[in-house]
């Protein structure tokens, strides 16, 4: 309504100019001269105010308008406007203002996130036509533009922020040359490179090619093997340390307050009955956590004094058929059903003793697991799969809890009253003195532990 009544208006004013206009050349017409310049001067003055009026009417969503070009949203327009062209553009002011906001906080979300990351992440951004990818930095057909890099791979690299991927070849030696010979392409490997002038190290590099609305984004995401080693190591020595720590405390304390109340009573002249039961418990209670410290050192010992394996050739049926033979009465005592599957005479090199441990110790963690259970049932399968022998134990107890299954093969570490904790740490290591590996996964829903050796023997 607004829009309609100031078109009118201006309308009005060009009917007007014209009626001017007509009136002054007909007043000169008949020598009315003096009547002419002042129509004339009428008419100049109808078309300044007219100016004005566009000018006016325009001037606000000119301000409206440049705000988006020049994305500037630090401006606040008043809505309350009957003119309905620029309430609209203000309408579409603020709805740009709120999705430049909003792109803005996803912005600070993924560079947080992208910086935080323990990897180094570098995204390029390629211009020019696709089938160029392979002039970039050649002839010049193509340029590439550093689009990210994130504070992990500034650190590491010591990279300053750049924008012309030409520019990093200084900082990043052999990395550099290998994406310029790739010609960017998309590849999966490690690289042994030196970084500032130290020790070469290997890392693993992995970059991948996107496009997205014609143009093309190259993210290459890079991270040292030694770096990730050293993390776990400490990781795992800081596990191992809390549970040391744990057990050394829980037998000084009490051994330090018996010791306290001893040297007490050994300083009273006479001694009743009461205080040589309190001498008798206490130096009981001593023995008893003295000789739990002797046996956690001697397990500790067993863990980190592990002989090196004599290797046998060993028919791994054979050895599970002897170790179940042991077992069969207890098996049959705690009804639990027992299911062999195995192929035919498969040959192993192993240490026989200490493979034999490892298969004891698995066997008994799956009885262990099944105690619960009303019905109870164990799998064991042997089998040959690419060059390589697994042997799996599985059962139906309770799965292993999410947030325990990086824990269960630290020395130590045990959810059960009665364990020592050691059983899977000492397993694990015999495994990998064999140069194989262990590990735990869900299979069919069951628990599942899997020994895989490599298979350097032909069938037997």
């Amino acid at each position: 309504m607004q829009r309609n009544k100031e078109t009118w208006l201006l309308v009005w004013r060009m009917i007007l100019m014209l009626l001017v206009v007509l009136g002054s050349a007909y007043t000169f017409m008949h020598a009315y001269y003096f009547t002419g310049v002042m129509l004339f001067v009428v008419l100049l003055l109808l078309i300044l105010e007219s100016y004005f009026f566009v000018q006016r009417y325009f001037s606000k969503i000119d301000k409206v308008v440049s705000s988006m070009l020049y994305q500037d949203y630090s401006v606040e327009f008043q809505t309350d406007t009957a003119n309905q062209t620029l309430l609209k553009s203000i309408q579409l002011y603020n709805l740009m203002k709120e999705r430049d906001k909003q792109a803005f906080s996803q912005k600070m979300l993924y560079d947080q996130i992208l910086n935080g990351l323990d990897s180094g992440l570098i995204i390029l951004k390629l211009s020019g036509r696709a089938d160029s990818i392979e002039k970039v930095n050649s002839t010049g057909a193509t340029s590439v533009e550093i689009m990210l890099m994130n504070a992990y791979f500034q650190q590491y690299f010591g990279v300053p922020v750049l924008k012309d991927w030409r520019l990093m070849e200084k900082y990043l030696g052999d990395f550099y040359q290998l994406l310029e010979e790739r010609k960017f392409s998309e590849l999966k490997t490690t690289l042994d490179i030196q970084v500032d002038q130290g020790e070469r190290q290997t890392f693993v590099l992995q970059t991948s090619l996107t496009e997205i609305k014609g143009d093309r984004f190259f993210t290459v995401l890079i991270d040292s093997i030694q770096r990730v080693i050293h993390s776990k190591e400490n990781e795992a020595w800081v596990n191992v340390m809390k549970v040391i720590s744990h057990e050394l405390m829980n037998s000084l304390a009490p051994i330090h307050a018996l010791a306290q109340n001893m040297d007490e009573i050994l300083q009273q002249k006479d001694w009743n009955a009461e205080d040589r039961e309190d001498m008798q418990v206490s130096i009981r209670t001593i023995i008893n956590r003295s000789n739990h410290l002797q046996h956690f050192v001697d397990r500790y010992r067993k863990l980190t004094m592990l002989p090196s394996p004599v290797l046998e050739n060993v028919v791994l049926n054979d050895l599970v058929k002897q170790m179940m033979a042991n077992y069969q009465f207890l098996l049959q005592d705690k009804e639990i059903h027992l299911r062999l599957e195995m192929e035919q005479q498969i040959l192993a090199q192993v240490d026989p003793a200490q493979f034999e441990q490892v298969l004891v110790n698995l066997f008994t963690n799956s009885i262990q697991a099944l105690a619960n259970n009303s019905d109870k049932e164990m799998r064991i399968k042997v089998y040959r799969h690419n060059s390589r022998i697994f042997l799996e134990f599985m059962d139906n107890g309770p799965l292993i809890d999410s947030d325990i299954v990086s824990k269960i093969f630290l020395p130590f570490y045990t959810t059960r009253k009665d364990g020592a904790g050691i059983g899977l740490s000492l397993s694990k290591s015999i495994i990998e003195a064999h140069q194989g590996y262990l590990y735990y996964q869900i299979k069919e829903d069951r628990n599942c532990f899997v020994i895989v050796l490599m298979d350097y023997i032909n069938d037997f």
